[in-house]
């Protein structure tokens, strides 16, 4: 008897699992299905991207290298074509690079440009701020105070990447465009807050010492902005960038 209940209470649950499996195989076979096909599709994309990142690097060395040759036009052109097909790093990489030859070149216009493209590829917000900074130093040589305001406005909040070489940018700006007040309020604020360098405080300083002298008198004294102090990325920086 304890047998015949024993068979019988297996062929029950062999009656449930075929049932389950009617009801639900379908179901699990195609998660199964999507998950094998999701983890292949991510081994694809990280082979895909590593190889694409290879031939974007080789393709990088050589423009460098034609750079380094003398062949600023051909240069050039190779980053510039490469910023076309590149991963976003590499792409605002070669944009900068573009964009110094341009600016050596004496097409500041161009140069601009390009460093606004640049930062509009990069993934990183430093790499990204650090080509718009440039951008605004090279339109701050070329006396456009407003468009610098406006550029450095956005690089010179709290903690940004940036934010006392952009600051620096917007007090000259203010200076320039008669607006004493807040050129002093932002001297100021560089000249005593903890953390600034002291490249930029000590300019800070001066610039401060400057207008105290001459307040005086009717003509606001015109300080250069401080066009060979924007930072180069580093190594470190450079290879994160050809990581995103």
């Amino acid at each position: 008897m304890v047998d015949f209940i024993s068979e019988v209470e297996e062929e029950l649950r062999k009656d449930d699992f075929q049932r389950f499996l009617r009801r639900f195989g379908p179901l699990i076979i195609g998660i199964l299905v999507a998950i094998v096909a999701a983890v292949a599709y991510v081994e694809w994309r990280e082979i895909s991207t590593d190889r694409t990142a290879r031939a974007a690097s080789l393709d990088y060395l050589e423009a460098d290298r034609l750079l380094q040759d003398g062949q600023a036009d051909a240069a050039r052109s190779a980053f510039l074509s490469l910023a076309d097909v590149a991963p976003n790093g590499y792409a605002g990489l070669s944009l900068m690079r573009a964009a110094i030859i341009a600016s050596e070149q004496g097409n500041e216009a161009e140069a601009v440009r390009l460093y606004d493209s640049a930062a509009d590829r990069f993934d990183l917000e430093r790499h990204a701020q650090l080509a718009a900074l440039k951008a605004a130093y090279i339109v701050a040589n070329r006396g456009d105070w407003s468009d610098v305001e406006q550029r450095a406005s956005s690089l010179a909040q709290e903690g940004a990447p940036y934010e006392f070489l952009a600051r620096e940018l917007l007090a000259t700006a203010a200076l320039n465009q008669g607006d004493t007040e807040r050129a002093r309020s932002e001297f100021a604020y560089l000249d005593t807050v903890p953390g600034v360098p002291n490249t930029i405080s000590r300019r800070a300083e001066q610039a401060l010492v400057l207008m105290n002298t001459d307040r005086t008198t009717d003509e606001t004294p015109i300080l250069p902005a401080p066009a060979d102090t924007a930072p180069q990325p580093d190594a470190a920086e450079l290879e994160e960038a050809r990581k995103e």
